[in-house]
């Protein structure tokens, strides 16, 4: 009793962990891929294993790229191909398993039936994958409930789960710094205290330059300097005119 309670205690635990979930989904695909590229060797029924095995490689980049698009996408795929399965097994499977050795060879019914024990070690998984995938469905959305925008609940509810600790501090840190970059009051204050402090900061920082420099340098200075207020205040007198 302790045995099984102590089971069935790591399993729950491990049903709620959300990256375990999908490291194992991320196996499971990989398995699929494995029993596509060996079932594609059959000599005939093995194109429903190339399908197979282009939903599993979608799969592949819809976790990598961590989309929500993507992710939704690869579970309706996921849907389709389980069907997609279940019909092939009806047409198919007593048709290639009543292949007589009198018509073809030895090898062409070889890799035929390879074909189908691929295909049905590729539906289990599929299926065991679809149960997964749908754990991290729930996850997703019972993290995403106790979000405080709800606009957001299920956008980051399916590859990402949401860390709402992070993402607090995150936007109150872009809402401060938005705040003080696009707001236009804050933003031409700044341009008219510049505009109004300008003048006298740029006659500080000459003036030291000037007490850093020799006095036939500093004689010169000034002679430019000079010619370049002159021509600054006239400007500026235009422009009050």
């Amino acid at each position: 009793m302790m045995l099984c309670s102590s089971l069935r205690t790591r399993i729950r635990s491990w049903l709620r962990d959300y990256d375990k979930i999908q490291a194992v989904a991320v196996i499971l695909i990989y398995i699929q891929i494995g029993c596509a590229l060996a079932g594609s060797l059959g000599a005939l029924y093995n194109g429903v294993l190339l399908i197979n095995l282009a939903i599993a490689l979608f799969a592949l980049v819809a976790i990598e790229s961590s989309s929500q698009s993507l992710g939704r996408t690869y579970a309706v795929l996921l849907c389709c191909a389980i069907l997609l399965d279940i019909t092939w097994f009806i047409l198919f499977s007593q048709e290639i398993w009543d292949i007589s050795k009198k018509s073809y060879g030895t090898f062409f019914i070889f890799s035929v039936r390879l074909a189908l024990s691929m295909q049905i070690v590729g539906f289990s998984v599929r299926l065991a994958s679809s149960l997964l995938w749908i754990q991290m469905y729930r996850l997703g959305v019972s993290s995403a409930a106790n979000m405080a925008s709800p606009a957001d609940d299920l956008r980051n509810s399916f590859l990402n789960p949401p860390t709402h600790d992070v993402a607090g501090v995150m936007s109150d840190s872009e809402a401060t710094v938005g705040g003080s970059i696009y707001d236009p009051a804050y933003y031409s204050s700044l341009f008219e205290d510049a505009h109004d402090y300008g003048y006298q900061g740029h006659k500080l920082s000459i003036g030291n330059v000037l007490e850093s420099t020799s006095g036939a340098e500093a004689s010169q200075l000034k002679s430019c300097i000079g010619k370049s207020f002159r021509a600054v205040e006239e400007e500026s007198a235009l422009n009050k005119q």
